[in-house]
């Protein structure tokens, strides 16, 4: 595997690639109406699997700091999801005009004057201060668990 990593071919590639990337195409746009109601129910379905899994992890009384932070990244994916889900609704009611990009996709200006709507799509829109925590709990859940387990197998050498 290792020979194969190493190869001139991955070692000329893969540099080109990442600082030559040229169009990423990261950015998905669904087709109206039908993509925006079956990503709507993608987040419904989203939430309920997040709430099914904090039920059971509570149901079994799961104890240690690893499913403690699991409970954290449910609790706050789950309203992660509830923001974007509200944040598309608001989306859809904004007319296309009060939005104007500039040079690119990442400097969007939200144009006066100011509605509800466009208050809750603008506050929507800050959904990453609720998704980074929430990847960092699972992050450090999982960390945990692997410390627990690697201290188990370090036990059983002995």
């Amino acid at each position: 595997m290792r020979k194969f990593l190493l190869h001139p071919f991955w070692l000329m590639v893969v540099p080109l690639m990442l600082f030559n990337p040229g169009e990423a195409c990261a950015l998905q746009v669904h087709g109206e109406p039908e993509g925006l109601y079956v990503h709507q129910i993608a987040h419904l379905h989203y939430i309920f699997a997040l709430g099914y899994f904090y039920w059971d992890i509570r149901r079994t009384s799961f104890t240690g700091r690893g499913w403690g932070y699991l409970q954290m990244f449910c609790l706050l994916m789950t309203c992660w999801n509830l923001m974007a889900f509200i944040g598309h609704i608001a989306g859809a009611y904004l007319h296309p005009t009060s939005l104007v990009q500039k040079d690119h996709y990442l400097t969007t200006l939200l144009l006066e004057p100011f509605t509800l709507t466009k208050y809750i799509y603008y506050v929507t829109k800050l959904d990453h201060l609720i998704y980074v925590p929430a990847m960092f709990c699972l992050f450090i859940g999982l960390r945990s668990f692997y410390h627990s387990v690697a201290q188990e197998d370090l036990g059983g050498q002995r």
